[in-house]
């Protein structure tokens, strides 16, 4: 075995990470977005391409912290949000650091060493707002929505639903019209049928009755009459599938010798355990995953035992289990063996 964490014993591991330096990553995707029926757009990483995935939390910015917190959860990710949308951001932004919720499509990478952002396991690069809402406190104890437009003087609300557009305004009774076509493209998605039309455009728009910046701008032709508004993709993660625990155990001369377990939380939030049957203490790591295609899923590790160090594996996921070849450790890449590691979900 090659591997770096089974071939050094614990006490040596740890003299070899004192020496460990890494570089803040910085990001080179251009803009995606999240559509409600195509699969996740690609994003280029420090460590390599992923699927960018929708993240929805309790959101505290200000001097000092920019953070967001997913629902469910009591993890929490630096927040680095597009210089462009700071200025709308600010105008909805509450004094004393009150928390805020919000709605974002982008991945994660590994946080800067240095700066206030260099206490959190990573930071979750924002390509696009969905929603940030001063007065949603209460989004996370919702379910995620689907995609819909809305706007006001007249109040109107459309919400997609499978093949399916629905129209609900104050006083009347709600109205259905089917999807006949739609084309989706960068910025921009477009639905219709017999009787209406729906376009999405990327940009940011402010609900006028609420404290709240959304990330889409709408326009809704139905059944004659015209309206404007602001819009939200669905916010439904649809990477979750690959959430999980696994686990696998390596042998020498049909001895156990090492069991390894990966989990992948629901949060983004990933652990790896060592467990050494011999009585050596086991080792545990800690970092986050994203998909990075159909069948991969990229986990990186950004702590060890609580010392910092980057490492980043590709899992390949097949019949239930998930397998990757060789592992890279701060910008060096180690093989895994011949049979390389392979971990079954539990």
């Amino acid at each position: 075995m090659t591997h770096l964490r089974q071939a050094l014993p614990a006490a040596a591991l740890l003299a070899a990470l004192a020496g460990c330096t890494t570089s803040s990553p910085s990001s080179t995707s251009g803009p995606v977005e999240i559509t409600p029926d195509d699969s996740p757009p690609t994003a280029t990483t420090e460590q390599g391409k992923v699927q960018a995935f929708m993240l929805r939390g309790n959101v505290v910015l200000g001097h000092e912290s920019n953070s967001i917190q997913p629902c469910g959860s009591s993890q929490q990710y630096w927040l680095n949000t597009p210089i462009t949308d700071r200025q709308a951001i600010a105008q909805i932004t509450r004094p004393g650091y009150e928390p805020m919720y919000g709605e974002f499509i982008g991945y994660l990478e590994p946080a800067p060493d240095e700066g206030f952002a260099a206490a959190y396991d990573g930071r979750f690069q924002v390509k696009q707002i969905n929603l940030i809402s001063a007065e949603m406190l209460g989004g996370c104890q919702r379910p995620p929505h689907a995609t819909r437009a809305f706007g006001n003087e007249p109040g109107w609300v459309v919400e997609l639903d499978g093949d399916k557009a629905n129209l609900i305004r104050p006083g009347q009774q709600r109205q259905q019209q089917t999807i006949s076509g739609k084309e989706i493209v960068a910025g921009r998605q477009h639905y219709q049928g017999q009787g209406f039309s729906l376009t999405l455009t990327k940009g940011q728009c402010n609900d006028t009755m609420s404290d709240s910046l959304f990330g889409w701008q709408a326009t809704l032709n139905w059944q004659g009459s015209s309206y404007k508004g602001c819009a939200t993709l669905g916010a439904t993660d649809i990477t979750l599938s690959w959430s999980g625990r696994y686990q696998g155990t390596s042998y020498i001369d049909n001895t156990p010798v090492l069991t390894t377990t990966v989990t992948l939380n629901p949060d983004h939030s990933a652990t790896t355990r060592y467990d050494y049957p011999s009585g050596e203490p086991s080792l545990n790591e800690t970092g986050f995953w994203q998909q990075a295609s159909d069948n991969t899923v990229q986990v990186v590790m950004t702590q060890h035992q609580g010392r910092r160090l980057i490492s980043e594996r590709v899992f390949t996921f097949d019949d239930n289990r998930i397998t990757v070849k060789e592992e890279t450790v701060s910008g060096q890449t180690f093989s895994l063996g011949g049979d390389g590691l392979s971990l079954e979900k539990q």
